[in-house]
C-alpha cells in the first residue's frame, strides 16, 4: 500500500526543506547515531531518513547501502502519519506493508520500529528507525534508547538551523552597523567643525576619530571575501592604537602578534578576548604607579594561542573567581573559548593576572 499524504503535506514539506538537510553528504554525527541504534536494538538495519516529495532520503544508514528509495515503498511514509513511536512486530501481518516489495521474500523486512522526527512546530519530517529480516519485538529499554536518539537527531538539526538563521541575521546587522558607524563619524566631524568652544571641538573630534576607527575595523572584517583570511598584524595594530586612547596615561599596552592571518571567526574571537581582558584589567587592577598589559597572539599553520597578562595585583582567589566565570567579562571569554574549541587557563602570577587560551584542535 502506498503511503497517504500527510494532512498538512505542503506545510510539512516546507518545514523539512527549511532545515536544508536533504542531499547533504554523510556526516559522522549522524552515522554514529544509527550505529548506536543498530547495536542497542540488535537490528541489522538502522536509518535516519526524511520523507520528501516522491522519495524517502537517508541522511545516515547501517546495513542498507542506498541513499534514497521511492516514496511508494516507504515504510516510514506510513509511520509519520501515526504517533511518536511505531513498532510493527511482523510487517506481513500489517495491511499497510503486507504487499510492500521491501517486505516480501526471503530478504524482506519483517520487523520495523521507528521514532518519528518532529520539527519544532510538531510536523513530522522523518524517522529514526531499525529494521530486521525476521519478526520480533523490542525491549522497553531498546524503545527508550531509540526515542532518545531520535531527539538527538532533532536537537542537531535545530541547532544547525538556529546557527544558519543567526548568520543571516548577523550579515544584516553587520551591514546596518557599518552604515550607522560611518554616519555617526561623519556627523561628529560636522559638529566639531561647527563647535565654537575649543574644548567641545576637541572632544567631538576625538569621538569622531574613535568611531571612524571602529567603522574601519568593522569594514575590514565585513568586506572580506568568502574564505579570505584576516591580516592579524593590521587588525591588532589598529586595536592597540584604539585601546591606548581609552587607557589611563600611565598604563602601558602592548599587543604582539606572531603569525600572519586567521579566519574571520578566529580573528573576531581573539579581538573579543583582548577587549574583555583589557576591560577587566582596567576595572579590577590595582596599580599604585603605572602598570602594563601585555598581549601575545600566536597563530601557526595548525594551531593558535593567546596569552594576556597584567601586573595589577591579582591574587589566587581572583584567578579562581575568573576561572569560575562569575563576571560578565569572564563569562564572555569562557563562551568564546568554548566556541573556538579551545582550552582556557586563568592564574595569578608575578603579582598579576594571566589568561591563556589555546586551540584544542587545528586552527581554521
Amino acid at each position: 500500500m502506498k503511503p497517504s499524504l500527510h494532512p498538512q503535506e505542503e506545510a510539512r514539506l516546507r518545514e523539512l526543506h527549511r532545515y536544508g538537510i536533504l542531499d547533504t553528504e554523510r556526516e559522522r554525527d549522524f552515522d554514529e547515531l544509527v550505529e548506536i541504534a543498530s547495536a542497542i536494538c540488535e537490528a541489522p538495519v538502522s536509518v535516519v531518513n526524511f520523507i520528501d516529495e516522491g522519495r524517502q532520503w537517508f541522511k545516515a544508514e547501517v546495513g542498507l547501502g542506498v541513499r534514497s528509495t521511492p516514496i511508494d515503498t516507504s515504510l516510514c511514509g506510513h509511520v509519520i502519519l501515526e504517533g511518536d513511536f511505531v513498532e510493527i512486530p511482523d510487517t506481513l501481518q500489517d495491511e499497510r506493508m503486507a504487499d510492500n516489495p521491501l517486505c516480501m521474500g526471503d530478504e524482506g523486512f519483517r520487523f520495523y520500529a521507528g521514532a518519528v522526527l518532529r520539527a519544532a512546530n510538531g510536523l513530522p519530517i522523518g524517522t529514526l528507525c531499525v529494521l530486521d529480516y525476521k519478526p520480533r519485538t523490542l525491549t522497553e529499554h531498546q524503545r527508550r534508547v531509540l526515542t532518545v536518539l531520535s531527539k538527538h537527531v532533532m536537537r542537531e538539526l535545530n541547532l544547525r538551523l538556529a546557527l544558519a538563521q543567526e548568520q543571516t541575521l548577523r550579515r544584516e546587522v553587520d551591514h546596518r552597523v557599518k552604515n550607522s558607524l560611518a554616519s555617526i563619524g561623519a556627523l561628529l566631524s560636522m559638529k566639531a567643525r561647527r563647535a565654537a568652544d575649543e574644548a567641545v571641538q576637541h572632544a567631538l573630534e576625538d569621538a569622531s576619530i574613535r568611531v571612524r576607527s571602529l567603522s574601519s575595523l568593522h569594514a575590514e572584517l565585513h568586506e572580506l571575501e568568502k574564505d579570505e583570511l584576516v591580516d592579524l598584524h593590521s587588525l591588532f595594530g589598529r586595536i592597540e592604537s584604539d585601546l591606548r586612547q581609552l587607557l589611563p596615561d600611565d598604563l602601558a599596552l602592548k599587543i604582539a602578534v606572531v603569525g600572519d592571518r586567521a579566519s574571520p571567526e578566529l580573528a573576531n574571537g581573539l579581538l573579543l578576548i583582548v577587549n574583555e581582558f583589557v576591560s577587566n584589567s582596567v576595572k579590577h587592577g590595582q596599580w599604585e604607579q603605572g602598570g602594563a598589559i601585555d598581549i601575545a597572539i600566536a597563530t601557526q599553520e595548525r594551531a593558535w594561542s593567546i596569552r594576556c597578562r597584567d601586573d595589577g595585583g591579582a591574587s589566587a582567589e581572583d584567578a579562581a573567581r575568573a576561572a569560575e566565570a562569575r563576571g560578565l567579562g569572564t563569562r564572555v571569554i569562557s563562551s568564546l573559548a568554548s566556541s573556538l574549541d579551545a582550552q582556557i587557563d586563568w592564574r595569578a602570577q608575578d603579582d598579576g593576572m594571566v589568561l591563556e587560551v589555546a586551540a584544542l584542535s587545528p586552527a581554521a
